[in-house]
């Protein structure tokens, strides 16, 4: 960061004055005196006040300048960061939803596959049960003839035709 700029200051007596300031000893001798020129003293005192006073302005308005520049460079990188942090996640959505969108295309392929499965199944389920049920009747239907024939057996075996029968036979 930037420093603020300091100066040294040199207290005013006899012989001395600020430093940048006009030194002169025309207007005040050598400092020797006993109380002349006092009215020219305090007019160099003003003086010495004026110019400190402009050069504290002018360091106040660098200083000043300076915060300005330093504080739109911070604004400047924040915003970047700004801008870089939202790209950032951006880009990390993005992913998040490429990521979803697998997901729910890989679950429809599961619930696919189990519905073709499922179907698979029930098919060959109802097709078991109905040769099953198919078998279950063909043998009730070989039993109740096979039992007709043996109901004709004991008929005719009980009567004047079973003769010509057991011959046919």
């Amino acid at each position: 960061m930037f420093s603020r700029i300091s100066h040294s200051y040199t207290p005013t007596g006899k012989g001395r004055v600020l430093r940048g300031a006009f030194s002169s000893t025309a207007h005040t001798g050598t400092g020797t005196g006993s109380g002349g020129g006092s009215g020219t003293k305090s007019t160099e005192a003003y003086h010495a006040i004026g110019v400190t006073a402009a050069v504290g302005g002018s360091v106040a308005y660098a200083v000043h300048q300076l915060d300005q520049r330093e504080m739109a460079h911070v604004q400047d990188k924040a915003a970047t960061e700004i801008r870089r942090i939202h790209d950032k996640a951006a880009t990390e959505m993005d992913k998040a939803a490429t990521e979803m969108h697998k997901a729910a295309t890989e679950i429809k392929r599961i619930q696919d596959k189990a519905a073709t499965d499922v179907a698979r199944i029930e098919g060959e389920r109802k097709s078991e049960v109905a040769r099953v049920e198919g078998e279950r009747k063909l043998s009730e239907e070989r039993l109740k003839a096979e039992v007709e024939r043996y109901k004709q057996d004991v008929l005719l075996a009980y009567t004047e035709d079973y003769k010509p029968y057991q011959t046919a036979m």
